[in-house]
């Protein structure tokens, strides 16, 4: 740093700060500084860097079971989390999830050998024993996602505003007239889940929508294609529909295709999570986009600052319009 340093002409604290926090360095400054290090070849030690910051360069993040049908937002979420981590000089240590108990171990091991920071871990349910095991543990985490006890809970987390997110979506199809709507996909296997749906309900009985509908299912391609088939097959069809999932969501307008209706015109089509299946094809499907990059840098914060006081943050999200819910 002093060779940079002297080569550049600036102090060796102007040095440390371009490498630790370059957002209070004068761009030109910080250029002068850069060019240098290119100049000479500089590598900042990380090793010495992670024994000065007294803590590992490591995040762990324990990887939710497979999911059969697929989870393209996860993928997205996973890579969005690395960058996070990178961008606070970490790096992403993926756990496979085990049982419980095994997982716990392997936690114990990971955090109290030095080898990581911290963990974030995601599809948190209503009753899920790890972030309850992990603080008991004072193993430091970060949930993506809540439990029951929300709120009162003695760890952060963070998630998207789910009942936000649907209520987008059925105030988007209210304002272009439809006044019959269904609900697909109906899950309470986490609280995100439930809240899609709490926002469906709250959102119909604020705009006066008697006549909607909930539709409990799995959340893959073909209970899409199955429920949009019954549901169109039914004495009085909705001219909107309102999926908790983007494959959902492909899977009605598939069932409409089928019929020889054209969505948008003839019925309303969501989604929820904005992913690459909403621009798949020739049907542009209506989504909710979460703030996924937003919440993996809050979850990597809270990993690495390990506040005193536990955060609970519920970040909105946005409606993304697309011709599913054209004319």
């Amino acid at each position: 740093m002093a060779d940079v340093a002297a080569r550049a002409g600036v102090s060796v604290m102007t040095v440390s700060n371009v490498i630790n926090r370059p957002e209070v360095v004068a761009e030109g400054t910080r250029a002068k500084v850069l060019a240098a290090m290119g100049e000479l070849r500089y590598r900042n030690n990380l090793v010495a860097r992670s024994l000065r910051l007294a803590q590992p360069r490591q995040v762990g993040y324990v990887l939710p079971s497979p999911d059969a049908s697929g989870n393209q937002y996860m993928d997205v979420f996973v890579h969005d989390l690395a960058v996070s981590c990178q961008a606070k000089d970490r790096n992403l240590s993926l756990i496979t999830e085990l049982d419980t108990e095994a997982l716990l171990t392997a936690c114990e091991d990971l955090y109290f050998g030095q080898s990581v920071a911290g963990f974030v871990i995601a599809n948190v349910g209503p009753e899920d024993p790890r972030p309850v095991a992990l603080h008991e543990r004072g193993i430091p985490f970060a949930a993506y996602g809540r439990t029951a006890e929300a709120f009162a809970t003695p760890w952060s987390w963070v998630e998207g505003d789910a009942a936000l997110g649907i209520e987008l979506a059925v105030d988007h199809v209210a304002e272009r007239g439809h006044t019959e709507l269904a609900f697909v996909g109906a899950d309470h296997s986490s609280i995100t889940m439930i809240e899609r749906e709490r926002g469906y309900t709250e959102a119909c009985e604020r705009l006066g929508i008697a006549a909607h509908r909930i539709v409990h299912s799995g959340g893959d391609l073909a209970s899409g294609v199955r429920i949009g088939a019954e549901l169109l097959d039914a004495p009085f069809p909705p001219t909107a529909i309102i999926c908790r999932a983007d494959q959902l969501a492909a899977g009605v307008v598939i069932a409409l295709q089928a019929r020889g209706l054209v969505p948008g015109r003839d019925v309303a089509v969501t989604g929820y999570d904005d992913t690459p299946l909403t621009s798949f094809g020739p049907v542009g499907i209506t989504s909710i986009r979460q703030a996924s990059g937003t919440i993996a840098d809050a979850l990597v914060r809270l990993v690495i600052e390990q506040p005193e006081a536990p955060e609970h943050l519920v970040l909105p999200p946005e409606l993304v319009v697309r011709s599913s819910t054209g004319a």
